[in-house]
C-alpha cells in the first residue's frame, strides 16, 4: 500500500465516522425536542384540567352537569352527567345521535375547544346517566374536522 492510499483511506474513515457521529447527534437532538414538546403539551393539559376541575361540578343547563376533566394519553376527557336520563329507560343511541353533531361542530369550530383541536391528540366527551353509568363516549380528533 502506498502512503497516499493510506492517507486517503484514513481520511475517508475519519470523515465517515464524523458524519455518523453528526447524524447520531442530530437524530438524538430531534427526538429530545419532540419529547420536550410532548412533555410540555402534557403539562399544559394537566394545568387546564386542574383549572377546570376547581369550578366543577357545575350545571350547564337543566339536564346537563359538567362533572370533571382529566388528561388521558395526550388528550382530554370531559365527563358530563345527564341528570334526568336513566340508561335503562332511555335509548342511548338516540341521545348520542342528537348530541354528536353539536359536539363535533363545537369541537371543530368553537373557540372554547380550539386549544384541544390544535394541540391535543384527541378530545373525549363521556356522558353518564343520573346513576353515573356510562351512556356513550364521543371521541374526536383534528382529522374529524377536515
Amino acid at each position: 500500500m502506498s502512503a497516499t492510499f493510506k492517507k486517503s483511506f484514513i481520511a475517508g474513515v475519519v470523515v465517515l465516522m464524523l458524519g455518523s457521529l453528526a447524524s447520531w447527534l442530530w437524530h438524538t437532538n430531534t427526538q429530545t425536542d419532540s419529547s420536550r414538546q410532548r412533555n410540555a403539551l402534557y403539562q399544559d393539559l394537566l394545568e387546564l384540567s386542574g383549572k377546570l376541575n376547581r369550578d366543577l361540578p357545575r350545571l350547564l343547563d337543566q339536564q346537563t352537569r359538567f362533572d370533571r376533566a382529566e388528561v388521558v394519553n395526550y388528550g382530554m376527557r370531559f365527563y358530563y352527567t345527564l341528570i334526568r336520563i336513566d340508561r335503562f329507560v332511555h335509548d342511548e343511541e338516540d341521545i348520542e345521535r342528537q348530541v354528536r353533531p353539536n359536539m363535533l361542530r363545537e369541537y371543530c369550530q368553537g373557540e372554547a375547544l380550539a386549544f384541544y383541536r390544535e394541540n391535543a391528540d384527541f378530545i373525549e366527551f363521556r356522558y353518564l346517566d343520573q346513576n353515573e353509568l356510562t351512556l356513550f363516549t364521543l371521541r374526536f380528533t383534528p382529522e374529524d374536522c377536515d
